[in-house]
C-alpha cells in the first residue's frame, strides 16, 4: 500500500461529501425514476473515482459483507483468486480468516460502531514478507438509513507506520533536548553548588590545618617515642623531648650537629639506596650522651618537598633494651620449662573455650603430628563435633583438675589430666597432659590375666582331682560287673556306663593338663602336633556347641609337621578363639539354626623361604563392623556387653602368637563371618629342603 499524502480529516471530509451526495442520489431517483440511467453512469463514475483512491475503502454490511471494495482494498489483502464479484467477508478479505476478528481475539470494527454510534479508529499491525513491521489506522463510519438504522460502516485503511516512525522519532527527540536542557541546567546549578561548597570546604581546611599543626607539634613533643629530623646534610633539625630523656643531649645541645654522634654503628641506612624504605622496626644500637649503648627499634624514611625532591628524613625510635633482657630471660624460663616437660615424657597442649588446639610439645606433635588450630575432638575423638560430655567444660565450672577417661590412638593407651588457667589474655584455657600409659595397662593385663589363670587353674585342678576318683571307682566297678556277666542287656548298659565313664575321666584329665600351665613353664617350648592341641581344645567345647546347635568343621591334614610352641600357651590361644566364636554364633543365631557354622583349618604356605602352618578359627557370626576392626587387639576393648567380657583374651592371645615368632590377624564381613588366622613357623628340621 502506497502511503497517503491526504490526512484523516480530508479523507473523512471526501467520504463525506460523498455520503451526502449520494443520499441526494437516492431522493432524485425516487422522484425522478426517468433520470435512473443519469444516476446509473453518475454512481458508476463515483465507483471510478473511489477505485482510483491510493487508501483501501471498503463498505460492510452489517452481516459482515463486503459491500462495495476499491482496488486498493484487494491490492492490501492479497489474497488471490478473488473477484470483485464474489461475495466475501471483511474478515476474510482484511485479514485471511474464516471466522469474526472477536472470534480470534482481536476487536471487530464493526461491533465497536454499531456499539459507539460513532467513528472508531484502531490500530492494525502487521509483518511483510521481509521482515517489517506494518502498522495500518482503520478508520470505521457508520451509514445510517432511515429512522437511524444502521446499515453498514466505510472502512478506510491508512499505512501509518512512517508517519509514527516519524512521530516516535520527533518525540524521542524532543524528550532528549529536554533531557539535555535539564541535565545541563543540573549541571550548571550543581556546578555553582560546589564551587561555594569548595570554597567553603577550603576555608574550613585552612582551619583544620592550623589545628593540625598545633596537634602535630604538640604530639612531636610529647610522643612516648623518640623523634627527630636531619637535612641532607645529616645535619639535626629537630629533637622531640623524648630524645632529650633518653639520649641525655638537650635540644641546644644537638641542634646543628650530625647525626653520627648518635650512632654506635658503622653505616647509616636512611639516605643508602641500598636500603629500602621505609624502614620499619630495624634493630640497632646507639650510644648516649654519658657513653652508654642501647638497643632500640629504629623506623625512619625520606621527606620529599611539593615537587618530590628529598629535603631530609625523620627517624622515631624506641628504647627496647630492657624488653630485651626480658625476652632473654623468659626464653631462659621456657626453655627450662620445655626441658622439664619432656624430660617427663609426657604430652602436653593448651586448649581455648572454642575447643581450639593453641600449643602442642614435641612429644604430642611427635605421636599426633601438628594439629595447632585443629579442633581437639577431631583430633582425639575422630568427631565433626564437640562430645557430649566436655571434661573442659566441666573443669571450667568446678575451677580444679580433673583426671578423664583414657583415649586410645595407634593402638596406645594415653591417661588424660585437665588442668584450668587464666591466660594473659584475660581468657580461661586448659592445660591437658596426656601419658603413654600402654605398657602399664599390658602389664597390669598380663598380671590379671595370670592371677585369672592361675585362680582358674586351681578351681579346675580341684575339682577335676575330686571328680576323677569316684569316676575311676566308678569305672573299675563296671568292669568287674562286667566280667561277672556274660550277656544280655546288662552287659550292654554297663559297656555304655564304661565308655561314658572313660569319657569323663579323659576330659577331666584335659582339664587339668590346662589347668598346669604356671609361671614356670612361661618360657617352655616343645615338639607340638597341631591336631592334639586342636581335639583337646575342641573336646573342652563339644558338648557346649552341640547343646547350642553349632556345627564345627575341623580339618587338619594328617601331615602338618610339628610345631615348636608352647603347648599349654598355644591351647590357651585356642580356648579363647572357641569361646569368642561361640559368643558371636549364639548373637546371631539364639536358636539351633544350619547357618550356624565353625569352620576349623590348617594349611601350608611359605613367606620369604620360610614355611608356616596357618590356623584359621572361621565363625559365620555377625562379623565384626569396619570401623572398630583396628581396635579388636587393643587391651581392654570388648564388643561383648558389659560384664560379659574383659577385653583382654584377644590381646594376650595376639601376644602369644608373637612369642612363638608368629602373627595373628582377623578378616571380617559385617553380617556374614569372622576369621581369625594364625601363621606360626615350622620348626626348622622339619623343612623341606
Amino acid at each position: 500500500m502506497q502511503d497517503s499524502k491526504k490526512t484523516k480529516k480530508q479523507l473523512l471530509e471526501e467520504l463525506a461529501a460523498l455520503r451526502t451526495r449520494l443520499t441526494l442520489l437516492e431522493k432524485e431517483q425516487k422522484s425522478k425514476g426517468s433520470q435512473r440511467d443519469y444516476f446509473s453512469e453518475k454512481i458508476i463514475f463515483l465507483e471510478s473515482f473511489i477505485d482510483e483512491i491510493s487508501e483501501p475503502v471498503l463498505v460492510i454490511g452489517t452481516d459482515f459483507k463486503v459491500k462495495y471494495a476499491n482496488r486498493a482494498a484487494y491490492n492490501l489483502s492479497g489474497i488471490k483468486n478473488i473477484s470483485r464479484k464474489d461475495e466475501v467477508y471483511c474478515y476474510k478479505l482484511l485479514f485471511d480468516s474464516d471466522s469474526p476478528c472477536d472470534k480470534n481475539g482481536q476487536k471487530c470494527l464493526l461491533k465497536m460502531v454499531s456499539e459507539n454510534g460513532k467513528d472508531v479508529t484502531m490500530d492494525h499491525s502487521t509483518i511483510s514478507e521481509n521482515g517489517e513491521e506494518k502498522i495500518y489506522e482503520i478508520l470505521g463510519s457508520p451509514i445510517w438509513g432511515e429512522e437511524k438504522k444502521l446499515l453498514g460502516i466505510v472502512y478506510t485503511i491508512r499505512d501509518v507506520t512512517q508517519h509514527r516512525a516519524d512521530k516516535q522519532l520527533l518525540e524521542t527527540g524532543h524528550d532528549f533536548l529536554e533531557i539535555r536542557v535539564q541535565e545541563r541546567t543540573s549541571d550548571l546549578i550543581d556546578l555553582n553548588n560546589a564551587l561555594r561548597q569548595e570554597i567553603a570546604e577550603r576555608q574550613k581546611t585552612e582551619e583544620r590545618l592550623r589545628w593540625a599543626l598545633e596537634q602535630a607539634e604538640l604530639l612531636y613533643k610529647v610522643s612516648p617515642c623518640a623523634i627527630f629530623t636531619v637535612n641532607t646534610d645529616r645535619d639535626i633539625t629537630s629533637w622531640n623531648n623524648k630524645i632529650e630523656e633518653i639520649s641525655g643531649y638537650s635540644y641546644k645541645e644537638i641542634l646543628g650537629r650530625k647525626c653520627k654522634i648518635l650512632c654506635s654503628e658503622p653505616t647509616c641506612g636512611l639516605f643508602s639506596e641500598n636500603v629500602q624504605k621505609p624502614i620499619i622496626n630495624h634493630e640497632c644500637t646507639m650510644r648516649t650522651k654519658d657513653g652508654r649503648i642501647l638497643t632500640i627499634a629504629k623506623s625512619a624514611d625520606l621527606l620529599h618537598d611539593p615537587k618530590g625532591n628529598i629535603i631530609g628524613g625523620i627517624e622515631s625510635f624506641e628504647d627496647i633494651t630492657k624488653r630485651k633482657e626480658m625476652d632473654k630471660a623468659l626464653r631462659s624460663e621456657r626453655d627450662k620449662f620445655q626441658g622439664m616437660i619432656a624430660a617427663t615424657r609426657q604430652g602436653l597442649h593448651i586448649l581455648n573455650s572454642d575447643y581450639e588446639i593453641e600449643f602442642q610439645n614435641d612429644v604430642l606433635k611427635n605421636i599426633f603430628g601438628d594439629q595447632i588450630g585443629h579442633k581437639c575432638y577431631e583430633v582425639y575423638k575422630k568427631r565433626s563435633e564437640p562430645c557430649e560430655v566436655c571434661r573442659m567444660h566441666s573443669v571450667f565450672q568446678k575451677n580444679q583438675i580433673e583426671h578423664a577417661e583414657d583415649i586410645i590412638f595407634n593402638e596406645r593407651h594415653y591417661s588424660q589430666s585437665y588442668a584450668p588457667f587464666k591466660d594473659v589474655d584475660g581468657q580461661t584455657k586448659c592445660l591437658v597432659l596426656l601419658r603413654d600409659i600402654t605398657v602399664e595397662k599390658v602389664n597390669r593385663a598380663k598380671t590379671m590375666r595370670t592371677a585369672q589363670l592361675a585362680s582358674i587353674g586351681e578351681l579346675a585342678a580341684g575339682v577335676a582331682h575330686e571328680i576323677n576318683n569316684p569316676i575311676n571307682g566308678i569305672i573299675n566297678f563296671a568292669q568287674l560287673l562286667l566280667e561277672d556277666i556274660d550277656k544280655g542287656t546288662s552287659k550292654a548298659l554297663l559297656n555304655r556306663l564304661l565308655n561314658e565313664g572313660e569319657r569323663v575321666a579323659d576330659i577331666v584329665s584335659k582339664l587339668l593338663d590346662f589347668a598346669r600351665q604356671r609361671e614356670d613353664d612361661q618360657g617352655f617350648f616343645d615338639d607340638v602336633n597341631l591336631s592334639e592341641v586342636v581335639d583337646n581344645s575342641f573336646s573342652l567345647f563339644k558338648h557346649q556347641f552341640h547343646n547350642h546347635g553349632i556345627t564345627t568343621r575341623i580339618t587338619v591334614p594328617p601331615d602338618i609337621p610339628p610345631l615348636q610352641v608352647n603347648p599349654h600357651q598355644l591351647q590357651q590361644v585356642f580356648v579363647n578363639l572357641l569361646s569368642n566364636a561361640s559368643h558371636a554364633l549364639n548373637e546371631r543365631y539364639p536358636g539351633k539354626d544350619p547357618n550356624k557354622i565353625l569352620e576349623i583349618d590348617a594349611s601350608m604356605l611359605e613367606q620369604e623361604n620360610k614355611e608356616y602352618v596357618r590356623i584359621t578359627f572361621k565363625d559365620h557370626g555377625g562379623g565384626i563392623p569396619e570401623d572398630i576392626v583396628d581396635m579388636i587387639f587393643t587391651p581392654f576393648f570388648s564388643t561383648k556387653q558389659q560384664g560379659e567380657g574383659t577385653g583382654l583374651g584377644l590381646s594376650i592371645s595376639q601376644g602369644l602368637i608373637k612369642s612363638f615368632h608368629g602373627q595373628m590377624h582377623l578378616e571380617s564381613k559385617p553380617d556374614e563371618y569372622t576369621s581369625m588366622i594364625i601363621e606360626l613357623p615350622v620348626k626348622q628340621e622339619n623343612m623341606k629342603p
